[in-house]
């Protein structure tokens, strides 16, 4: 979101803008917000040890292209890499940034870039933030199901599968809901027969290679499960890094098992709801998870030399297993992640995003220690600017801060009904049905 919105060029070369900072995709300018978010304005109030981040030249470091030290009163950035001995001169800047003054090892650098990128990144987590706790607080986003296995209960000893080297596991498809995520939280392996180190990987219909994999030691002289903890391992519908839709494939290559170890099947028909009188299953479980994802076990003979360069399998040829499970289950959770959806709908975030940053910058120019905005504005006191952020509370609301409280209400507006499960309208009032 860092491009949404951008500054405008400064017309003063001493403070001209690097041009990442002024790339807007929405046309809006954080100028444009109030006559008081100039650059100049927005120069005054820099923290004064904000150059005590930029560490000093020194002739024995070797530098990376893009970093940046203070030197001679100066900030400079790397043009190069292997940068060292190379001092950077003052003689060689003017003052003027919208030029490339500098040397063959150094260019000049405006502070001010950072401070202002910093400015909009806290914005964006601000908007971001504000607008989650707002969907939370009316009901419209939530965790849909907390930490539910696939089933319960554990297979009988004698009910091993003989190894056939085949890629066995399952195929899960989450809901097709922007904003759902599947997260899973811990996967389970019911082994007998030997111990040693069991690779598990995952795969997305999408991509070739493995999204991932992790080695879990399994002692499987009893028969026992064993729960593994698995860290980020998130299966939304859609995401920057796969097509929308698809399936997901959490599966182990039984050629790689150690020696002796083979699987316990739970006899359990994974086609259909689970047997109500029976102990394998529960029915309100089996519904739950069934309305955020459909799971199947599978499996695929395993090519030559998958260990060394592990490849997904033409999905067309999937064996589904309805009723073995390959030792495995998983402890799963559903909930709304709207990452995504922010990602993708980010044009409609520009003008809260705007009034955001420009209400802050302004509150710090009010309330700046040094009052500096005298020095800027000296018909401006601290006052007028409170005035212009807060308005008068005691009779009519107005001001930036009403502007912006009144864009975060619109904007909620704008993203009901985009999804049915995570973004839905909460509307509590009449409903009404038609009958055909």
């Amino acid at each position: 979101m860092r491009h949404v919105v951008g500054w405008r060029q400064a017309y003063n070369p001493t403070q001209y803008l690097d041009g990442t900072l002024t790339r807007s995709e929405s046309g809006l300018y954080f100028q444009d917000a109030h006559p008081m978010m100039t650059v100049d304005n927005m120069a005054s109030i820099i923290p004064d040890e904000f150059d005590a981040q930029y560490p000093a030249w020194d002739s024995t470091t070797t530098w990376i292209k893009g970093a940046k030290v203070s030197h001679g009163g100066y900030v400079w950035k790397s043009r190069k890499g292997d940068n060292t001995g190379n001092e950077p001169a003052a003689s060689d800047f003017n003052g003027d940034f919208s030029s490339d003054f500098g040397n063959e090892w150094w260019q000049a650098y405006n502070p001010l870039n950072d401070f202002l990128d910093t400015m909009v990144e806290g914005g964006i987590a601000k908007t971001v933030q504000t607008f989650i706790q707002m969907k939370q607080l009316t009901e419209e986003t939530r965790n849909l199901l907390e930490r539910r296995t696939f089933f319960d209960g554990a297979g009988r000893l004698q009910a091993t599968l003989q190894n056939s080297g085949k890629l066995v596991g399952f195929e899960i498809t989450p809901v097709r809901s922007m904003g759902v995520t599947m997260k899973i939280e811990k996967v389970g392996f019911q082994m007998y027969g030997g111990a040693g180190f069991v690779r598990l990987y995952l795969f997305h219909s999408s991509q070739p290679a493995p999204i991932k994999f992790w080695d879990f030691y399994v002692d499987a002289t009893n028969g026992m499960f064993h729960w593994f903890d698995l860290e980020d391992c998130y299966l939304p519908f859609i995401s920057a890094d796969n097509n929308a839709g698809g399936m997901w494939f959490l599966c182990y290559n039984q050629n790689d098992l150690p020696f002796g170890m083979e699987a316990i099947n739970v006899s359990k028909d994974w086609s259909r709801e689970p047997c109500g009188t029976c102990n394998l299953g529960s029915i309100e479980t089996w519904r739950e998870i069934t309305k955020y994802m459909q799971v199947s076990p599978c499996c695929h003979q395993a090519p030559q030399g998958f260990k060394i360069n592990p490849q997904l399998w033409d999905i067309a040829d999937t064996n589904y297993t309805n009723t073995i499970n390959w030792g495995l289950n998983c402890e799963v959770t559903v909930a709304c992640d709207l990452t995504d959806f922010i990602i993708s709908q980010r044009q409609i975030f520009a003008t809260v995003l705007q009034r955001q940053v420009a209400y802050d910058a302004l509150r710090t120019l009010a309330m700046n220690p040094n009052v500096r905005v005298n020095r800027n504005q000296s018909n401006v006191t601290r006052n007028d600017l409170l005035y212009e952020l807060d308005g008068n509370v005691q009779t009519r609301r107005n001001g930036m801060g009403y502007d912006l409280e009144k864009a975060y209400q619109a904007l909620s507006l704008d993203t009901r009904n985009l999804d049915r499960l995570c973004l839905q309208c909460n509307n509590h009032g009449v409903k009404y049905r038609t009958v055909f």
